[in-house]
């Protein structure tokens, strides 16, 4: 009898030879194929190990404006120009990033049957019901439950801060992982929040920082052991932090989500699976961001001074009790060079690939055929750093190149990524950006930061982690912390004014 391997691998074969076999000829009008060395399966593997930045290394080494890859089952099409994409952004009928979505439920967080019909996007013969929670809840990502999120927040984040006056050396990735955890789960999920358990925040992690494999979709529960075990941890945790009505007392968003999918019929068993993928939401992209400024800030001592004084002259005030309280909303209106500063590292620090699929055959720029059935990927690294979009400078970092100017240029802002490509941009970018200048804001001002050996080096990223746009760490990040003379026993505190909660923000 054949053992459970023997039979794995014949049939590895078989899809692998059926694919290779369905692979139709291209079209002469295709954009140029760049091939890989490995046979049948393409670039796929390589994508699996390298993540996001497989695409960088190929875009860097090619230097076409627009190519091909085969991936096993479809054919990639990488795109590096910023004209190229503006004629993407205009084929919004032809080009969706919806399937997508059908397949993080799928992959990712592993609904099946039933429920991914329903959530499957309607031109794909679904009911659109993933759509349908993500428009419902971007009314709760602006003006005042946008502002009651800030506030439970900034409130979650103050006492981690004060925590550090005690501390000598940490990890300051492992340090911003767990304060953007706690800050942002607790502000969505509210007193019943789940994350609050160490386990799960740990569970949640292990599953993050493990996607690649998962993703394949190939005996997840084998393959993919750490991702679904952590997966699954959490998807539990949800569950019973339903049945406990939890969300009764959770953010506008989170009561908004569970109703619309409960009125559509999902299970509460089904509603946790989704629910994991809005911690990806929350967290994936935030706490790398805020390890970045961090980052960026503090090794740049120039700027660091500019900064502080910034936010000291325009965001901090102190009380009658002598509390020096940040504003939240001052950081986002009076401080130009604080969120200019911030958007620069976004720029440079920023992996992501937004991706579209071709829902039908399609001529780009009156110049390149795709085909139905294919997927295109933008990797900004690329075009974030092209001279096409950003000038002679565009490979260096400036950090008042977003104050506001009357220059408009839409290659430019064709060439920010970090949030998306029009018309797939991410409704919680106000939330994440409050949340990562408020933490820096407190920790700049309050504390001076160094790498225990005293240098600023590039650190070990984690390829797996393939839901990251910021470039997640591999490793950990040790640093010194020293309270700084100027504000020796200061009581701090942060405050968010009513408004929009909107930031000037630069989208693609």
């Amino acid at each position: 009898m054949l053992d459970f391997y023997t039979l794995a691998v014949l049939g590895l074969l078989a899809v692998f030879g059926y694919a290779f076999t369905r692979r139709e000829k291209p079209d002469p009008r295709e954009p140029p194929l760049v091939r890989s060395s490995i046979p049948v399966v393409g670039h796929l593997p390589c994508f699996l190990w390298y993540g996001l930045s497989y695409f960088t290394m190929l875009t860097e080494k090619h230097g076409l404006p627009i190519f091909g890859l085969n991936m096993v089952f479809t054919k990639s099409y990488l795109v590096t120009s910023p004209s190229i994409l503006l004629s993407i952004q205009r084929n919004k009928k032809s080009l969706s990033f919806d399937p997508f979505l059908s397949m993080a439920a799928e992959r990712m967080v592993g609904i099946r049957g039933p429920t991914l019909e329903l959530m499957r996007e309607k031109q794909s013969g679904g009911q659109g019901l993933k759509q349908t929670v993500i428009h419902a809840m971007q009314p709760t990502l602006i003006g005042a439950p946008l502002d009651r999120m800030n506030e439970r927040m900034t409130r979650l984040l103050r006492p981690l801060v004060d925590e550090l006056a005690s501390a000598t050396t940490i990890d300051l990735y492992g340090w911003c992982r767990h304060a953007i955890t706690v800050a942002s789960t607790d502000a969505s999920y509210g007193p019943l929040n789940p994350y609050k358990d160490a386990n799960i925040e740990e569970s949640f992690w292990s599953f993050e920082s493990h996607l690649s494999p998962l993703m394949a979709n190939f005996l997840p529960w084998l393959t993919a052991r750490t991702a679904w075990r952590g997966r699954e941890a959490v998807v539990a945790a949800l569950v019973r932090y339903y049945e406990q009505g939890g969300h009764e007392d959770g953010s506008e968003m989170t009561q908004v989500r569970w109703k619309t999918m409960r009125e559509a019929g999902m299970s509460a068993a089904d509603i946790a699976r989704e629910e994991v993928g809005m911690g990806i939401g929350l967290l994936s992209n935030t706490v790398p961001a805020a390890f970045w400024v961090l980052y960026e800030l503090y090794s740049r001592p120039d700027l660091l001074e500019e900064i502080r004084e910034e936010i000291r002259t325009n965001a901090l005030r102190v009380d009658a009790d002598q509390r020096h309280i940040i504003d939240i909303s001052a950081l986002r209106d009076n401080c130009p060079l604080v969120v200019s500063s911030f958007q620069e590292i976004l720029r440079v620090q920023s992996a992501s690939a937004p991706t579209r699929f071709v829902m039908e055959d399609v001529m780009l720029a009156d110049q390149y055929f795709l085909k139905a059935g294919s997927m295109i990927n933008m990797p900004a690294k690329t075009l974030g750093r092209m001279p096409e979009a950003w000038g002679e400078t565009a490979s260096e970092f400036d950090a008042r190149r977003y104050i506001r100017s009357e220059e408009k240029n839409p290659r430019r802002t064709a060439g920010f990524m970090t949030f998306g490509v029009s018309p797939v941009i991410c409704p919680g970018r106000h939330f994440a950006s409050s949340e990562i200048l408020g933490l820096a804001a407190l920790l700049v001002l309050r504390y001076d930061i160094a790498p225990v050996d005293g240098q600023w080096r590039t650190p070990r990223l984690n390829s797996m982690a393939v839901a990251s746009n910021m470039r997640p760490l591999k490793d950990k990040f040790p640093v010194t912390v020293r309270p700084r003379s100027e504000y020796a026993g200061v009581e701090w505190d942060c405050t968010v004014q009513p408004g929009s909660g909107v930031f000037n923000l630069m989208v693609g």
